[in-house]
């Protein structure tokens, strides 16, 4: 999986924003893209003075909520997103309504592959254009936004919804234990 990450960061082209990127081969294939003007890296790894990197008050390893997204940055201004499932898998319900909000062209979910039917149809409210690589124990969910459409309403009704079937799917297993 690690391989067709690499090769998704060579072809990406504009802005990127990472979270949870801390293998040191990705980030120095970031690095060395020329494609990639300015990169937002929201984790604790790689090294420290990298040219390309965007740094935010702090340094790089700066903790940035991600449930606050859309604070940071602005409708439509990141090109490309890529993240690990780990990292957001607690904020989940509101990382997808901002990671629609932000994006503008592709979002790149990798991660185990236990949790990506769930997350597949949290995204598929939004878009239709989601494509799932599996690979033994991992995944990589890629997802088309250029088409997508982001209100206030349709993201509390989303966020409602989910809250709603996470509920209920946690009561099932903890009735089926």
């Amino acid at each position: 999986m690690k391989e067709e990450i690499l090769k998704i960061i060579d072809a990406m082209e504009g802005t990127l924003l990472g979270i949870g990127i801390e293998d040191e081969t990705m980030l120095e294939k970031i690095e060395n893209n020329d494609k990639i003007n300015l990169c937002y890296i929201l984790s604790n790894g790689g090294k420290e003075k990298n040219k390309k990197f965007k740094l935010f008050k702090k340094g790089r390893n700066k903790k940035v909520n991600i449930k606050k997204l859309k604070k940071y940055f602005n409708k439509n201004s990141i090109d490309n997103v890529l993240c690990d499932y780990r990292v957001v898998k607690r904020f989940v319900r509101s990382f997808i309504a901002g990671s629609i909000y932000v994006n503008k062209e592709k979002l790149y979910i990798y991660g185990d592959i236990k949790d990506v039917e769930k997350l597949k149809e949290k995204y598929e409210k939004y878009t239709k254009e989601i494509k799932v690589i599996k690979n033994g124990k991992s995944f990589l969910l890629i997802i088309n936004n250029e088409n997508t459409k982001a209100n206030i309403f349709k993201d509390l009704l989303n966020k409602i919804s989910f809250l709603f079937n996470d509920g209920l799917d946690y009561i099932t297993d903890l009735l089926a234990n």
